[in-house]
């Protein structure tokens, strides 16, 4: 995976944290690092969602690996429709 999207998730890790912070007016640093933690275990279960759906529709043969829409059964479709 490209570092980039690291960069990314690390961004919104640390934004959502300074938003909650803020919302419950969390002030010490103890609490503010309790917030983060929060934050960066809610988006591995986030994570781990989505890739466990992925895995489910592979399972099921709606999708194919890599969370990719089967394309040629859907363009034989519209092709027959014709």
């Amino acid at each position: 995976m490209s570092p980039r999207y690291y960069f990314i998730s690390g961004i919104i890790v640390v934004v959502l944290t300074i938003i909650i912070s803020w919302w419950e007016q969390k002030t010490s640093v103890k609490e503010f690092f309790f917030v983060f933690c929060r934050v960066v275990i809610l988006m591995f279960i986030l994570l781990c969602m989505v890739v466990g759906f992925s895995e489910l529709l592979v399972y099921l043969d709606i999708a194919q690996d890599g969370f990719v829409i089967k394309r040629d059964e859907f363009i034989i479709q519209r092709e027959g429709v014709k």
